[in-house]
Parts: structure tokens; C-alpha cells; sequence
């Protein structure tokens, strides 16, 4: 969704080509829309990764009941941190075939967003509870570069929107946005239905997809969505 408008985008100035940069650093690995055995009830769940507790991984929610570690969200795996140096070069290595001006505003722009990390989590459902995948990431940079991102990114939502989203209770802010156009499974021609959602709370911004197909429900992903910025609020009172 996000990426097709990256190459129109990097080339503005400010907040928007650091959107950009973020937006394409979050789909650089292929999504895909079906869970392998051990991410449902049917195999044996994916023990939890270890990763370095910090102030920005305490903000991602922890595993809910019936929930197992997902796939991975990127070459980082399913559940990670990447403090701001290391996330700069992700940033950098998504784009290539840029100019040498569109190179020196996208990294002027990533100046400009003061980043100080990112994190990201990927939960499964199991298939007895209606199987999906959910995916969630944090960015940690200059509020005021992440409210114009997280603007963009609703508009972005807006446009792309298939379907009636549901509003996320107590966050008049939150953005989500039904994509009902995906084709997934195995064979890839199961219907797929996904949940994106973005929200900006002072100097973190989250997004949020969820997807899956039989027993999918919307109202259920924006309630995990919910959660997770209950949970950025208040950390230790979510469960």
C-alpha cells in the first residue's frame, strides 16, 4: 500500500520525504499472506525471541492469550530493535536507484527526524480462534516530524481504503483503513482481507496491519490495535 507512492514522495521536502524513507524501510521483505504450521494451533509454537529489553521494546504489547510469535517481519525476524544508528542504515539500504539529489534529501530528511529507534513485533493467531497474523511497528523519533509522517500515512490509508474500517475506541487520532483486494494462501488465490491502521502518541509512531481469512474479524484486529496503544500509554497495564 505504502510503497507505491515512495517514488512521488521522495522527491518532497521535510516530513513527507522522511515518510517515504519509513514507509519503504516497512515493506522491504515481501509479505506473506498465509501462516506456515507453526504459527496456528495445527504446529508447535516458535519459541519467543530474546531481545534486550529497552524503553521502545517495552512500548510493543505483549503476547495476548491465544497468540503465538509470528513470521517475520524482516531480516530482523519476528520480534526486534534496532536502536537509531542501526535504523538510519535500514533506512538508507531500502532505496536504491536514487539520485544523488534524491539521496541528499532523503538523508537530510532522516536528519531532520532526530530518529532514535525502532522496534517491531509480529503476532499469530491460531487457527482455532479464527486464524491471522498481526504485525506492529514503533518508531521513536522528533514528535513533530512523526505527526506530519502519520498524517501522510492516513491519507495514504484514505486513498487506498476497499472497504468501511472501523473507529478505534478512545483514540479519535487512530487511522485504520480495510484492504479487501489481497489474494493470498498457498496456492494464492485465497481471499485475504487486512486491517492497516496508524497512530501517533508524543515521540512514537505505530503501524499496525493485521490479515488473515476464515474466521477474520475487523472488529477483533481493531481491538488488538487498541490494545497495543493501551499498552503504549500505560506499559505494564495491558496484558
Amino acid at each position: 500500500m505504502v510503497s507505491a507512492a515512495v517514488g512521488v514522495v521522495v522527491l518532497a521536502g521535510g516530513g513527507v520525504a522522511a515518510a517515504a524513507a519509513l514507509a519503504d524501510a516497512d515493506r522491504t521483505a515481501p509479505t506473506r499472506y498465509w501462516m506456515a504450521e507453526d504459527h496456528t494451533t495445527g504446529g508447535t509454537p516458535a519459541p519467543v525471541p530474546s531481545v534486550p529489553p529497552n524503553e521502545l521494546t517495552g512500548k510493543l504489547m505483549p503476547l495476548p492469550a491465544n497468540y503465538w510469535p509470528g513470521p517475520d517481519l524482516d531480516p530482523e525476524g519476528n520480534y526486534y530493535y534496532l536502536p537509531s544508528d542501526k535504523a538510519l542504515q535500514s533506512f538508507k539500504g531500502a532505496r536504491t536507484g536514487l539520485s544523488s539529489s534524491e539521496r541528499a534529501e532523503r538523508d537530510k530528511s532522516l536528519a531532520d527526524l532526530k530518529l532514535k529507534g525502532m522496534a517491531g513485533r509480529s503476532y499469530g493467531r491460531g487457527e482455532g480462534y479464527g486464524g491471522a497474523v498481526a504485525e506492529i511497528r514503533l518508531i521513536q523519533a522528533d514528535p513533530q516530524q512523526l505527526a506530519k509522517f502519520g498524517e501522510f500515512t492516513k491519507k495514504l490509508i484514505e486513498l487506498t481504503a476497499g472497504g468501511e474500517a472501523p473507529q478505534v475506541e478512545g483514540y479519535p487520532q487512530a487511522k485504520c483503513g480495510l484492504d479487501d483486494s489481497l489474494k493470498g494462501g498457498k496456492d494464492g488465490k485465497e481471499k485475504i482481507d487486512a486491517l492497516d491502521c496508524v497512530a501517533v502518541e508524543g515521540d512514537v509512531l505505530v503501524t499496525f496491519r493485521m490479515y488473515g481469512s476464515k474466521g477474520f474479524a475487523v472488529k477483533d484486529a481493531a481491538s488488538l490495535f487498541k490494545q497495543q496503544l493501551d499498552h503504549l500509554k500505560s506499559p505494564g497495564e495491558s496484558a
